[in-house]
C-alpha cells in the first residue's frame, strides 16, 4: 500500500519549504459502534501511539480507571498520559488494527501513530524524495 506526505499547511522548514509529513486517513473504532474518521501522522519517533484525548470521549471509551503516567517530548516538560489502546481502520484498504495508546489532553497532539505494535505489524518504508511512504504487512507482526 503506497500513500503520500501532505502537506503540513502553513508550516516552513528553516530552507522555508513547505513542510510534508506522512499522514494516513483513518476511520477511528470505538465503543457500541461509534466510529470517527480523522487524520494520523505515522511518526517512527514516537514509541506508543499518542492521541488527543477527546477522540476517547467522542468513541465512549472510558479512560477514568486506567492507569496514568507521565512522558516528555509532546509538550512542556512532562505530560500525564492515560494508558488504553485504540483500534482503527486504515481508509482505502481492509487493513483494521488495535494498538496500546497514550491519550493526552493536550493541543499539541492530535494523532500520532508510534512504534509499538504498529511497527512490528507492518514494514514502513519512508520515501520523502518522492513524497511518499509505502506500508506493507509483516510476518514477524501477524
Amino acid at each position: 500500500m503506497r500513500f503520500q506526505y501532505w502537506p503540513a499547511v502553513g508550516t516552513f522548514d528553516s530552507r522555508g519549504k513547505l513542510v510534508k509529513r506522512p499522514i494516513l486517513e483513518l476511520e477511528l473504532i470505538g465503543e457500541k459502534g461509534a466510529s470517527i474518521s480523522t487524520i494520523g501522522v505515522v511518526d517512527s519517533g514516537a514509541d506508543t501511539t499518542t492521541l488527543n484525548i477527546q477522540f476517547a470521549k467522542a468513541l465512549n471509551i472510558k479512560l477514568e480507571e486506567s492507569k496514568t503516567k507521565e512522558i516528555i517530548g509532546i509538550g512542556d516538560g512532562k505530560v500525564k498520559v492515560y494508558l488504553g489502546k485504540i483500534r482503527f481502520k486504515i481508509k482505502h484498504t481492509e487493513e483494521e488494527i488495535e494498538v496500546p495508546a497514550w491519550y493526552v489532553d493536550s493541543d499539541n497532539v492530535n494523532f500520532l501513530i508510534g512504534q509499538e505494535v504498529f511497527f512490528d505489524t507492518y514494514r514502513i518504508k519512508f520515501e520523502k524524495d518522492h513524497d511518499s511512504f509505502e506500508i506493507v504487512s509483516s510476518r514477524r507482526g501477524r
